[in-house]
């Protein structure tokens, strides 16, 4: 463990070892930056290790691919402790090699976790009858993902019963292809499969966006405060850089079908299409949960009217297709799927239902919905911050402070901007120890990409 508290946060190492067909070989003294890279939307775990390297390892291992990496860093910050220790990785390239002096070289070596091998070396070719979802997936990873290095599977049950038939896909595409299809409990369909530091998940979003926030962020762009001491002992983490990765993009969340949609089914057994649409008010005003409140788009009409809207098949009941605002151009994105009551059936009486009027457009538009207020932040890293957890961050606004003439500031309520600032969901994170950045302890830093599905307030302000 780390026994003292030379910057906001350190980090120690218990042991790096390279396990090859012909021995082991410590890389602690040999570590010049460790990265690992998480997020909620690669399956897998991918760690990458510069090393300086004065043996030729490469040569005399040697290096083929067919190592694997062992190793457990201990961190401390933000009062707490924990470790950085997701199981064995297993080599796939080395690259950036290249002499630095006489009798010297550097390179880096790269890493994937135990089931990405798994997934890579091994196909699914079977049929799940009368199961979940949830269980389909843990059969899959248990059958062909785990191995007993990692700290297994957690799930979170799925509403219905399916009948599946899996043709030869890799495990994580076959599981990829499930959480597409997956519905929690709530009746909410945006299930990721990922794995953190070891820990892997099935969960719904939503359920994620339930949670509470687990650690609270600033920025401040005047601070000088190298160590980020001064606001980690106010239990408060300093962010060292700031950058706004999106807002918002109106074409793509057009074409994408974010704001509208419109799905036709097809039975082609009962010679039956129908025809819904969807529109971005629906997961807002509903019980689905998102980091704030309002959608990132207002309900005021539009100062263009598109073309008169297609009608390809009757409308179900509770759809509409109509409207002024950009929520009811639902020819902005069209789908067609086919669907009857005996799909994937194996005998005559068997009935089965695809359900996909109660996921294909929700979830597009929930999945979406992670991509519009995103950001990156570089700040020192937070021992137990994983990715799918909550946190708040405040972002000062960038204007005028304004005072009376007593000196009091009279736009207190502007001093934070309230888009950018509030609840976030982690959607990766780099895990960064520099070893050449080592005082008494190795400086461990995270960046960090978070996003927000709602505003605080109809308008983006306060």
């Amino acid at each position: 463990m780390v026994e003292y508290t030379h910057r906001a946060s350190d980090a120690s190492v218990e042991f790096v070892e390279l396990i090859t067909p012909a021995g082991t070989i410590d890389l602690k003294g040999s570590l010049v930056t460790f990265d690992m890279y998480e997020s909620l939307y690669n399956k897998y775990i991918k760690v990458e290790i510069t090393i300086n390297d004065s043996a030729n390892i490469p040569f005399h291992a040697p290096i083929l691919g067919e190592e694997y990496l062992n190793f457990r860093f201990n961190t401390k910050s933000s009062g707490r402790t924990g470790e950085i220790w997701p199981g064995n990785m297993y080599t796939v390239e080395i690259t950036d090699r290249y002499i630095t002096k006489d009798r010297q070289q550097m390179y880096i070596l790269h890493f994937v976790s135990q089931q990405a091998m798994h997934s890579m070396n091994s196909t699914v070719s079977r049929s799940f009858n009368a199961k979940p979802i949830s269980d389909i997936v843990n059969d899959i990873y248990t059958d062909y993902l785990e191995d007993g290095s990692s700290n297994g599977l957690t799930v979170e049950p799925t509403l219905g019963i399916e009948n599946v038939v899996i043709p030869n896909l890799k495990p994580l595409q076959a599981i990829d292809w499930l959480s597409k299809r997956a519905i929690n409990k709530r009746g909410v369909p945006n299930y990721l499969f990922w794995e953190s530091n070891g820990e892997t998940y099935f969960k719904s979003v939503d359920t994620l966006l339930s949670e509470k926030s687990v650690q609270k962020f600033f920025y401040n762009p005047i601070s000088n405060d190298s160590t980020k001491l001064n606001a980690l002992s106010n239990g408060v983490i300093e962010i060292d850089e700031l950058q706004i990765l999106s807002g918002f993009n109106v074409a793509k969340n057009v074409s994408d079908g974010f704001y509208a949609s419109k799905l036709v089914t097809h039975d082609i057994v009962n010679k039956k299409i129908e025809e819904r649409t969807y529109s971005l008010d629906k997961i807002y005003n509903s019980n689905i949960n998102h980091t704030e409140d309002f959608m990132p788009i207002s309900e005021a009409e539009t100062d263009f009217t598109p073309p008169e809207r297609h009608t390809f098949a009757p409308l179900e009941k509770n759809s509409s297709n109509s409207g002024d605002n950009i929520q009811s151009f639902y020819d902005s994105n069209i789908k067609v799927y086919p669907k009857h009551n005996q799909l994937f059936s194996r005998t005559i009486g068997e009935l089965y239902n695809n359900n996909v009027e109660d996921w294909l457009l929700q979830r597009s538009t929930l999945i979406r919905s992670l991509d519009q207020i995103r950001l990156q932040i570089t700040c020192p890293g937070v021992a137990g911050l994983e990715v799918g957890q909550i946190i708040e961050i405040a972002v000062p606004s960038p204007q005028k402070v304004l005072k009376t003439a007593r000196g009091n500031i009279s736009n207190v309520g502007d001093l934070n901007d309230f888009f950018l600032s509030g609840r976030y969901l982690v959607t990766s994170l780099n895990r960064n120890i520099n070893f050449a950045d080592a005082t008494t302890t190795n400086r461990y830093r995270m960046t960090i990409e978070i996003t927000k599905s709602g505003l605080g307030s109809a308008s983006g302000k306060r």
